[in-house]
């Protein structure tokens, strides 16, 4: 407290007019004490307030199309506790109408909503707590505003985070659209450094076109102009040493307010200005793949840095040394998934692992191996332009040959040896009967005894079959002769077909005939199997029809089967193709696994992307540039041949064009010669059986009648007795 007595009487003690002079200090106090309480003025929440609804409403109108979607975020309020687990509630159209009940006040963000829904200018959708407005619009992303009221740093940039996650929900998500953050609670805090960490929060989801204003620390620059908001910007690829980790935001612009009160930017440099260089300066290119030939093959590592990894062939690392080269930047290999899930499939609630999964959460810049188009699945991730087209197909065991001892029945079919067994006992009955009847009409033919049996037909006509002498005189009749001449000429035609074609089959037997098609493998009784991937693409191997099918991740063990003939494999055109080419090829040439002919399904191989990712245009031009030129198709020509050389001392080589018969290539004389010696032991067992058995029973009869005998003489005898006793 100021002595105000004791002030004025020091002041009359020399001479002043105490009282004026008290009067003027006062007035100068009180215009200070103005001054001050404008300045706190321009620092309340609701000035500040109106000045961020009007530098957003600037920035809209100068770089927002008409017409598109805006869409607005709100974090969570500044007294809710925040976790990496909070999720934000979906996002909803915003309508005039739905502001009739709405009223002027200093929040912020019903500021935003107001205002902009009073311009007309943009579909509005807003994504926040509390909110019930329904979605109405499917168009695609124009721009975000996101607003956070979280007071400390850290807070801020998992709200900003969380947001970000909420958006990427949606099918319309567009990461190449333009984002303006607003931090607006924060206090005093390190700006650059908290817009530094938004910033790298926002690559996560490969956002580069944002922009984050923030309260000025620093209130006035000039006379009669006062600091309102500072606009941060980042350039990623800007330093080659540190790429896009660095976290270094740069005060571009300022909204500042002059003397009359009329909020304004700075400088007239744009806020969005282009920031992806084209040439990178050997900032690296982070790919996430495995080792799968022919498309990412011969892994390399060295002991000196064992994390480093490398791949030295196949056709995807060629386009991604020309990718790389396209962007002056270097290839940098992840380990492969440690997940195990390859390509990857969907484990349920939008989650993908494998590479698919690696690419949804940005922890690579792309993915490849043999990938097939599947962006239409997933909302995180984007395709590069198709560069191949890839099938599914069934494969199957090949044809195995038939059995060598089937060989001397497989020259004729069924109906002809029918035909010839049929004809065989036909001539030889035709023959018996011509023979009974001449016999009674002529003498000369009764006085031979070849053909008057059917048994002696059979055999006579058997050794011609089998061009064996028969009876050497048939009998002197002409009809008899006749047919005898008849078979013989006919047996003479079938057994010259039948040793020229015994030859072939002996030395090649020929082919069973394989699975020609899909519904013969499900019905065939042996086992069937795909990969993973496949069926988290494909629901219909899902249905009943494949019921039996088997998952399997184990390829290499999956084509150890298919070649022993036990199974069947759904796959890959590329990947098996080139696998059969490599390891299952016999020596001259022919696959040792074989395919159906129809199609189970094509896929277009394509390369993963995060959402967003700023590079896509370029990439798609320079493989566009690569089909065009045939140069695929030319590295892929050159890997197959040079798989073939590699693969080609391995195989053993006939040694000669001709083949020498062994003993398997007669195996089926030889089951002949024992089912014959078989059939002839047996015949001779059975014979001496009957031997015996007629014996027996000859001696049986013998003394059955012996018996008799002996009783009808003794009766004889007693009868005699009894008469010479009378």
């Amino acid at each position: 407290m100021l002595n105000l007595e004791g002030t004025k009487q020091q002041l009359r003690d020399i001479g002043l007019d105490a009282d004026w002079l008290f009067t003027i200090y006062i007035s100068k106090k009180y215009i200070i004490m103005f001054i001050i309480f404008m300045c706190l003025i321009l620092q309340t929440s609701g000035y500040l307030h109106f000045e961020v609804v009007q530098s957003v409403c600037d920035i809209a109108k100068r770089y927002f199309t008409l017409g598109h979607t805006l869409v607005f975020s709100h974090g969570t309020p500044a007294n809710t506790q925040l976790s990496s687990e909070d999720t934000l509630p979906h996002h909803n159209a915003i309508h005039k109408d739905d502001f009739d009940d709405l009223h002027y006040s200093d929040d912020l963000w019903q500021l935003l909503l107001e205002e902009f829904n009073r311009l007309e200018s943009w579909s509005l959708i807003s994504s926040g707590p509390n909110n019930d407005f329904k979605e109405m619009s499917n168009s695609k992303h124009e721009a975000y505003v996101l607003l956070s009221e979280r007071q400390q740093p850290e807070d801020v940039v998992k709200d900003i985070g969380l947001q970000v996650k909420e958006l990427r929900r949606s099918w319309e998500w567009n990461p190449r659209g333009k984002f303006v953050i607003i931090v607006i609670e924060i206090g005093d805090v390190d700006a650059k450094l908290l817009a530094g960490d938004i910033f790298a929060e926002l690559w996560i989801s490969r956002i580069v076109d944002s922009l984050v204003l923030m309260p000025s620390l620093e209130k006035h620059t000039a006379q009669d102009v006062v600091n309102i908001l500072d606009a941060y910007l980042w350039f990623p690829y800007l330093n080659a040493g540190h790429c896009t980790h660095v976290k270094g935001a740069v005060l571009w612009d300022r909204w500042i307010s002059d003397n009359n009160s009329k909020g304004h930017f700075l400088h007239a440099e744009t806020l969005f200005p282009h920031k992806i260089p084209g040439d990178l300066r050997g900032c690296p290119l982070t790919v996430s793949t495995f080792e799968m030939p022919p498309m990412i093959m011969r892994k390399v590592t060295t002991k000196a840095e064992p994390k480093n990894i490398t791949y030295d062939k196949g056709l995807e690392i060629q386009i991604l040394a020309e990718l790389a080269k396209s962007t002056n930047s270097l290839v940098k290999y992840r380990e492969a998934p440690p997940d195990g899930g390859r390509w990857g499939w969907h484990l349920g609630n939008g989650i993908w692992n494998g590479v698919t999964g690696e690419i949804a959460r940005s922890y690579s810049d792309i993915g490849v191996n043999c990938l097939w188009y599947r962006c239409h699945m997933i909302r995180e991730i984007e395709c590069l332009r198709p560069h191949l087209i890839d099938k599914v197909q069934w494969y199957v065991p090949c044809a195995t040959p038939y059995p060598r001892w089937m060989s001397l029945t497989r020259v004729f079919t069924l109906s002809l040896w029918v035909g010839f067994v049929a004809a065989y006992v036909l001539i030889s009955v035709i023959m018996w009967q011509i023979v009974k009847v001449t016999r009674k009409i002529s003498a000369t033919a009764s006085q031979n005894e070849a053909y008057t049996s059917l048994t002696k037909c059979l055999l006579n006509f058997w050794a011609i079959i089998l061009e064996e002498s028969a009876s050497n005189n048939p009998p002197d009749v002409a009809v008899i002769r006749a047919v005898f001449f008849a078979w013989v000429l006919y047996c003479w035609a079938v057994n010259t077909v039948y040793q020229t074609y015994l030859t072939s089959f002996l030395i090649d037997p020929g082919l069973k005939r394989p699975l020609a098609s899909e519904d013969e493998i499900l019905a065939s009784g042996i086992d069937y199997d795909t990969e993973t991937s496949i069926i988290s693409i494909y629901d219909s191997i899902s249905e009943m029809r494949y019921k039996r099918i088997k998952v399997t991740n184990d390829i290499e063990s999956t084509e150890e089967r298919i070649v022993k003939g036990t199974s069947a494999f759904l796959f890959s055109k590329y990947l098996l193709d080139y696998s059969i080419a490599v390891k299952y090829m016999d020596a001259n040439g022919k696959p040792r696994i074989c395919k159906l002919e129809d199609d189970f399904a094509a896929n277009l191989i394509t390369m993963f992307v995060p959402k967003g990712f700023p590079f896509k245009a370029r990439y798609d031009q320079v493989l566009l540039f690569l089909m065009q030129a045939g140069l695929l198709n030319l590295w892929w020509e050159n890997i197959k041949y040079t798989a073939t050389l590699e693969t080609a001392g391995d195989m053993s080589l006939p040694s000669g064009e001709y083949i020498a018969l062994t003993m398997e290539h007669l195996q089926s004389a030889f089951y002949f010669l024992l089912l014959g010696y078989a059939i002839s032991v047996f015949s001779f067992l059975l014979e001496i059986i009957c031997l015996r058995h007629k014996t027996h029973r000859t001696k049986l009869i013998k003394t059955e009648t012996a018996n008799k005998n002996t009783e009808k003489t003794a009766a004889i005898f007693d009868f005699q007795l009894i008469s010479e006793s009378h």
